[in-house]
C-alpha cells in the first residue's frame, strides 16, 4: 500500500492536467471531515498535487479549502450547510439545521484508490487514495450500526470512507422521481405500460424496490410495507448521466 503523503504544491502551483471521463460511473464516495485529503493527479503519483482541508467557520458553515483546484472544485454534490443562524430558522420551521455535504462521483473503485470526479462541468478526475486507517463501508446503514455504541465488537472509527454503488445509492434514496413523460416498462427490457397514476400530489416520485444494470423497479414512496405492486421499470441512467432525480432525505 502506498504511503498517504499530507504535503502538496506550493501555493500558485498551476493545474497538473487531469484525467477527463465522460460516463456516470460506479457511485457515490463521501469522506469524513476529520483530515485533510490528499488530492492525485494519477493513480501512482507519489506527491498531491492539492489538498482538500475542511474548516468549520465562525458562522457554523464549513468551508471546503483548496490551494490549487479553488473554484475548479465542484463535485457531485457540495454544500456549506447551515450558519448558525440558518440553522435556528430551520428548526424553528419544523425542519432541521441541514448539515454540509461533500459527495464524489466515483469513476473507478480500487483497492488502492478511488478515481472521483472532482470537476462535473469539465468532467476532471483526480485520485484519492485509500488510507488502510480509516474506516470502508459500502452502505449507509453499515456506517449508522458501526457509529452507535455497541453494536459492533470494532471500536468507532472518526475517519472513515462511504462508497456506495448507484443501486445501494439509490435503494436508500428518499424519494426518486422521473421525468414527467419517462416510459414505463413491466421488466427490464420488456413491454411498454401506462405511466402510473399516483394518489399521494407527488406525480413523479417513487421508491426504488431493486437495480438491475441501468433498470430500476419503482415501488410507491410510502408503501413501507411493500403490500402494494410495484408500478413497473424504468431505466434510471443512460450511460453518461442519470434519468432519474434523487432526493436522499426528506422530512415530513
Amino acid at each position: 500500500m502506498t504511503s498517504i503523503q499530507v504535503f502538496s504544491q506550493e501555493p500558485g502551483s498551476p493545474l497538473p492536467a487531469l484525467p477527463h471521463y465522460d460516463s456516470l460511473g460506479t457511485g457515490i464516495l463521501q469522506v469524513s471531515f476529520e483530515e485533510k485529503i490528499p488530492l492525485y493527479a494519477s493513480a501512482d503519483a507519489t506527491v498531491p498535487f492539492d489538498t482538500l482541508e475542511i474548516k468549520r467557520r465562525a458562522d457554523g458553515s464549513t468551508a471546503f479549502l483548496t490551494r490549487v483546484l479553488k473554484n475548479k472544485l465542484a463535485p457531485y454534490q457540495l454544500s456549506y450547510g447551515d450558519t448558525h443562524e440558518a440553522g435556528r430558522r430551520h428548526i424553528n420551521m419544523g425542519l432541521v439545521s441541514f448539515p454540509p455535504v461533500l459527495q464524489f462521483r466515483v469513476v473507478k473503485a480500487t483497492a488502492h484508490h478511488f478515481q472521483v470526479v472532482i470537476n462535473e462541468k469539465e468532467k476532471l478526475t483526480c485520485f484519492i487514495y485509500i488510507n488502510p486507517k480509516y474506516a470502508l463501508y459500502g452502505t449507509l446503514v453499515q456506517k449508522e450500526v458501526h457509529n452507535r455504541i455497541g453494536q459492533t465488537e470494532a471500536p468507532y472509527n472518526p475517519c472513515w470512507y462511504l462508497y456506495e454503488t448507484w443501486e445501494h445509492f439509490l435503494q436508500r434514496a428518499y424519494i426518486v422521481s422521473t421525468k414527467p413523460n419517462a416510459t414505463f416498462y413491466d421488466a427490464p427490457n420488456g413491454k411498454t405500460i401506462p405511466f402510473p397514476s399516483l394518489q399521494d400530489g407527488c406525480r413523479e416520485c417513487f421508491h426504488v424496490a431493486r437495480v438491475e444494470g441501468e433498470w430500476a423497479e419503482l415501488i410507491d414512496r410510502q408503501d413501507y410495507s411493500r403490500k402494494k405492486p410495484a408500478y413497473g421499470w424504468v431505466k434510471w441512467q443512460n450511460g453518461k448521466t442519470l434519468e432519474v432525480a434523487v432526493m436522499e432525505f426528506g422530512y415530513e
